[in-house]
């Protein structure tokens, strides 16, 4: 669950993947995690730059987090997140989760104010995460239902 902590934290920090194929979700090659975009121009997030390191994740190691982003509006207290994660075709995990709550979490009180972004946040991943393609995405709304943020992020865990 600590993986899904990771992506909740981007999407948290900023009011809130070339990707690997997932055409074989038993397929093991190593390559490196990558988070995309996939909102419209009128997002209130644009996501600047992002460093995962190590990268690819490695299961029982610490993720470190760096990424900066532009608000262009803020977002208040009553936004939601919108998570949902599969691994290869399978759906594990369908939730909402209170945007303020988990960016509490990470040192980023609400409301988080317009303008530049940053975030640094580091993540142990525990030893027992499964093998396969993990896909996450992430969609960040304020209570307007103005979409603050769509993100898409790919790791691969092997065995």
């Amino acid at each position: 669950m600590r993986l899904l902590s990771v992506v909740i934290s981007l999407a948290c920090a900023f009011g809130l993947v070339s990707a690997a194929s997932i055409n074989n979700p038993f397929s093991f090659v190593p390559a490196p995690a990558t988070i995309e975009e996939c909102g419209t121009p009128d997002d209130i997030l644009k996501l600047i730059n992002y460093s995962l390191n190590p990268n690819p994740p490695l299961k029982g190691e610490v993720l470190v987090i760096d990424a900066e982003g532009e608000l262009s509006e803020d977002v208040v207290e009553g936004a939601k997140i919108n998570l949902i994660v599969k691994v290869g075709l399978i759906k594990l995990l369908t939730k909402e989760l209170d945007f303020c709550e988990e960016s509490a979490k990470i040192d980023k009180p609400c409301p988080l104010k317009k303008g530049q972004q940053f975030l640094h946040h580091e993540v142990e991943l525990p030893k027992e995460i499964p093998p396969g393609k993990y896909f996450v995405n992430v969609k960040v709304r304020n209570p307007d239902d103005k979409q603050v943020t769509c993100l898409n992020a790919r790791a691969n865990f092997g065995i």
